[in-house]
């Protein structure tokens, strides 16, 4: 069982090129980190990959880390969830079919709504009609499941446009749903 102490520990040998701390980091944590990824990406695959580039990120970046940024745990947490983040977010704008959002996180919510109207297979091309941003802001608080706050700070933009945003995507998409 590794404490908090011995990640540290663990952490400052790795920035210094140590492989074996390196291994020892890795199975103190990979399985909690696959987790958090695996419940945001709905896919082994993905968190997969989401891990393999947190840990490259932290062999390189090792240094980084500073105590005052909190917990060594808590550091790799939030590596792992905004590189998940960017998964979903690159996905998400690359052609997806609508067997991708039945795999995606949160979709079940979104596709609920569209199902109550029928039209769930349009929800590709009604994506499409809505403004790059206006649709990331979707992406991110329904497939991602990001809070509006969250994506505010994401995407560094002011939370009340970005509230603004989804909710006049989401009016879209239901006028666009019921066509």
């Amino acid at each position: 069982m590794s404490t908090p102490q011995l990640l540290e520990r663990d952490l400052q040998q790795i920035a210094l090129g140590d492989t074996a701390a390196f291994r020892r980091l890795y199975e103190a944590t990979s399985a909690k980190l696959f987790s958090v990824s695996y419940t945001m990406l709905r896919r082994s695959d993905w968190a997969e990959e989401a891990l393999q580039d947190t840990f490259i990120k932290v062999w390189h970046r090792a240094a980084d880390y500073s105590v005052s940024k909190g917990s060594v745990m808590s550091w790799l947490i939030s590596i792992v969830r905004y590189r998940s983040i960017d998964l979903l977010r690159n996905r998400a704008n690359q052609e997806l079919s609508a067997d991708d959002f039945d795999e995606l996180p949160a979709a079940d919510m979104l596709e609920s709504t569209i199902e109550s109207l029928g039209q769930s297979k349009n929800l590709r091309m009604c994506m499409d009609e809505l403004q790059p941003t206006t649709r990331q802001c979707i992406q991110l608080a329904f497939v991602c499941g990001l809070s509006h706050q969250e994506v505010s700070e994401h995407i560094s933009e002011a939370l009340g446009s970005v509230k603004s945003w989804i909710r006049r995507g989401l009016d879209s998409l239901k006028r666009c749903l019921q066509r």
